[in-house]
């Protein structure tokens, strides 16, 4: 059985390239999976946070039609 690996913040970030305070907003409103706190030490489960992250990439979204009427900027005509 292979070990688990934790990341700390600054890897997170770097790997999703974003800052430090920003992967702190997203632990605060629950978007890290894999997050926990070890004393005052946040860290994420690399496996768990892998999966996640590319659970959500793989997500298909539904497109939204820009419509005549939606176009603010006249970039259809």
């Amino acid at each position: 059985m292979k070990p688990t690996r934790y990341l700390s913040v600054k890897e997170v970030a770097a790997i999703l390239g974003f800052s430090n305070k920003t992967i702190y907003k997203l632990i605060n409103k629950g978007y890290i999976a894999g997050h926990f706190n070890y004393d005052s030490i946040h860290l994420i489960d690399e496996e768990v946070f892998l999966a996640d992250l590319k659970a959500r990439a793989t997500v298909k979204h539904k497109a939204k039609k820009i419509s005549e009427s939606g176009d603010m900027h006249h970039m259809l005509r």
